[in-house]
């Protein structure tokens, strides 16, 4: 693992202990805080005292109804209303109904007396209606009435020394509650103080990391300027989000002249006047957004000649602070070589709108005599109703298709909106009578122009020209002009691989000869002779390339003839191995031939030619100990040579190009070859009529196969 990964998890393990540090310390800030707040919630509720007192009232009042009861059932008359039976039976189902109201009930239902207490309450109510009559109260009621008043104050009685117990009970809940909230806010204390301990030495380790990260920050810093400094070949400028200088390396000062402290520290719009440019500052400032642009300065070195300079703004970030850099490199050779192309490209574009409009002022021209025109021709009123039209525009395949009905510049036009290339205007164009010319295909081989445009009088003409060869010619010179491109870069690449190959066995010629002088009269026969055979493969290795060279160039000039005569195909064949046997004594040859003679008709010389490149190339890409397996046989007429191998292979993605020339594929790099020999051979092959055919497997092999015709030994020419 790198330093600045276990750096960097260093970093967020720090960062995470401090958030949970953090996270620590609220949380049991808001935990003693809520305790606290529910501690003061329980000192603000009603104390239990209140509701005893509600209860005992009820009872008295009880108490009092069933004495006035009493009385009433003893015959006695009341003379003050508050002490008759009626309004003590009010005063206890008021007294009553508050218990079963509110906190009260709340208690009453704890203790679970609510039910019985609900009933008697019921009881008492519907006693009311006895006593409705201030006077004449019936005894036996009143007594009844009175030994329910009695139940409700016994009832009470209890209630009340429920309540007693239940607040004691309650009393001592509420202390052990209170001391456990006490310790509950001292552990929150202890983990506040610790959680603030934790991070007030993370704090001084925070700054203690910061004043390190500032040191190599600063040391990071001083090694880029080092570097920005000693790259000459491409100009280099900092700035910051007020496009002031802040670097300026001397690659900038060799493309504008400019010496550093001329810039640093100054805004560079004032500065440089490159930079003042409303398209280059608008790129700086974009930079320091966030935004990467590229832009090109076309203008005038400091030498006074046209240049082009590339500049790649992008955005810094350094230090916590939004900054730019921008990238400046010399492209005035790609700038002048795109430039010529365009203005070949306008020249093309010329041509074609002169060509254009010669065959509109044609039209013009031949307006008069419209019956033998040899173009289509429509002319239409204002209105778009058709006044004339030709029988060449008449008989086109889109009208004659689809105008079934009276034809109209609607209409007519809407025929065309299926061909391709056709533009969306061809449905509109009819009814906004508007001037347009556009290029269709009516069928596979055959195009058209046509082309709307309207008279001075009003009068619309419809023109329907056949550009069938103009587009043919565009077609066929776009193919050449990339034909021409692949060339081109085919016959660079191929300067640049013989220049290569020409250098190894010059080296090698060089490297032997000064060994030879440097000896002296002391080198050895062996040695001479070792050398000696060096120098001599190194000229049988240039002589191989420069005769390749000079057959291609030959077969382009067509200055190859073929010579053909009667040879035996199995002679020649054999002769090649076993030269190649003295040539690669490492290689293993097998030869399968047939038992009977072929004969063939060929350019021995070309064939040899043939076949000795295939077998090289065979032994040169099977590796140090290859195996070729040489077959010949005879089939229909043809005679067939065989040559496999089991090296490197082809891969199948580019089978279809290893006759190319200077075509070499992907599997064949670092081995030494031109990519002119299969080209040649194949060649070779067509002048005679055959050609060579491959399979091959990457990694596996390849088995190259070419055919020419034969005779049997009756039908070969006798010797003179």
């Amino acid at each position: 693992m790198s330093s600045s990964v276990r750096a960097k998890l260093r970093s967020y393990k720090s960062a995470i202990l401090s958030l949970v540090a953090i996270a620590t310390l609220t949380i049991c800030f808001a935990l003693t805080v809520a305790r606290l707040l529910h501690v003061e919630s329980d000192l603000r509720s009603e104390d239990t005292h209140t509701n005893l007192w509600q209860i005992t009232q009820t009872q008295f009042e009880a108490t009092l109804l069933a004495e006035s009861l009493s009385r009433a059932a003893g015959g006695e008359v009341f003379y003050d209303p508050e002490q008759a039976p009626k309004f003590r039976l009010a005063i206890l189902i008021s007294r009553l109904s508050v218990l079963l109201e509110g906190p009260q009930a709340e208690l009453v239902a704890r203790l679970g007396e609510l039910g019985d207490l609900k009933a008697s309450y019921l009881q008492l109510t519907l006693a009311e209606t006895l006593f409705e009559a201030e006077t004449n109260i019936d005894r036996e009621a009143a007594l009844h009435v009175r030994g329910q008043a009695r139940e409700v104050a016994y009832f009470l009685r209890d209630i009340a020394n429920k309540v007693m117990l239940y607040n004691r009970q309650q009393g001592s809940d509420t202390r052990s509650k209170y001391l456990r909230v006490v310790f509950e806010s001292m552990l929150f204390i202890v983990g506040i103080f610790l959680s603030a301990s934790f991070l007030m030495l993370r704090l001084y380790k925070g700054l203690g990391e910061a004043t390190q990260a500032k040191r190599l920050l600063r040391q990071e810093q001083e090694f880029s300027d080092l570097v920005i400094n000693n790259i000459s070949n491409q100009g280099i400028v900092i700035f910051n989000e007020d496009l002031n200088c802040l670097l300026w390396n001397p690659g900038m000062e060799i493309l504008l002249n400019l010496d550093a402290t001329d810039v640093v520290d100054r805004p560079l719009r004032e500065a440089v006047p490159l930079f003042s440019r409303e398209e280059v500052g608008a790129a700086l400032a974009q930079a320091i957004m966030g935004t990467t642009s590229v832009i090109e300065d076309e203008g005038i070195s400091p030498d006074g000649r046209e240049r082009c300079l590339e500049i790649h703004c992008f955005p810094l970030d350094m230090a916590e602070r939004s900054l730019g850099i921008a990238f400046l490199r010399d492209i005035t050779e790609s700038w002048q070589a795109r430039k010529q192309a365009e203005q070949q490209n306008v020249d093309l574009e010329i041509k074609v709108q002169q060509r254009t409009a010669a065959l509109r002022q044609a039209e013009r021209r031949l307006i008069a005599a419209i019956d033998s025109a040899p173009e289509g021709f429509a002319a239409f009123d204002n209105a778009g109703r058709l006044l004339y039209a030709n029988e060449r525009i008449r008989a086109a395949e889109p009208v004659n298709l689809w105008c079934r009905e009276e034809i109209t510049l609607t209409t007519f036009l809407k025929c065309f909106s299926m061909c391709e290339g056709a533009d969306p205007q061809l449905l509109t164009a009819g009814e906004a009578f508007a001037e347009f010319s556009v290029d269709l295909r009516i069928n596979k081989s055959e195009w058209a122009q046509l082309s709307v445009t309207r008279a001075d009088g009003g009068t619309i003409f419809v023109r329907l020209t056949d550009i069938s060869g103009y587009k043919h010619a565009a077609t066929a010179l776009q193919s050449a002009l990339d034909r021409e491109r692949e060339t081109t870069s085919a016959y660079r690449s191929f300067v640049s691989m013989v220049s290569h190959q020409f250098r190894t066995p010059l080296a090698i010629l060089d490297s032997s000869a000064q060994r030879l002088i440097r000896r002296g009269t002391n080198v050895t026969h062996d040695e001479i002779v070792t050398r000696a055979q060096r120098i001599r493969n190194a000229t049988g290795r240039l002589t191989s390339l420069v005769e390749s060279v000079l057959n291609a160039a030959r077969l382009d000039a067509g200055r190859i003839e073929l010579n053909l005569a009667w040879c035996s195909l199995v002679d020649l064949v054999w002769d090649i191995c076993e030269r190649h046997k003295e040539l690669s004594p490492h290689a293993e040859i097998d030869f399968e031939v047939p038992e009977q003679p072929i004969k063939v008709h060929c350019d021995s010389i070309l064939i040899e030619q043939v076949v000795i490149n295939l077998l090289s190339n065979a032994i040169k890409y099977s590796g140090e100990k290859p195996r070729i397996k040489i077959k010949l046989w005879v089939d229909d007429g043809q005679a067939f040579c065989s040559i496999a191998d089991s090296g490197i292979g082809i891969p199948p993605d580019e089978l279809s190009k290893i006759f190319e020339r200077f075509y070499r594929a992907r599997t064949a790099s670092g081995i030494a070859g031109t990519g002119i020999g299969l080209n040649f051979a194949q060649k070779i092959m067509h002048l005679h009529g055959g050609q060579i055919q491959v399979e091959s497997y990457e990694a596996v092999g390849s088995v190259f196969t070419f055919d020419l015709p034969i005779s049997s030994v009756d039908q070969a020419p006798k010797a003179a």
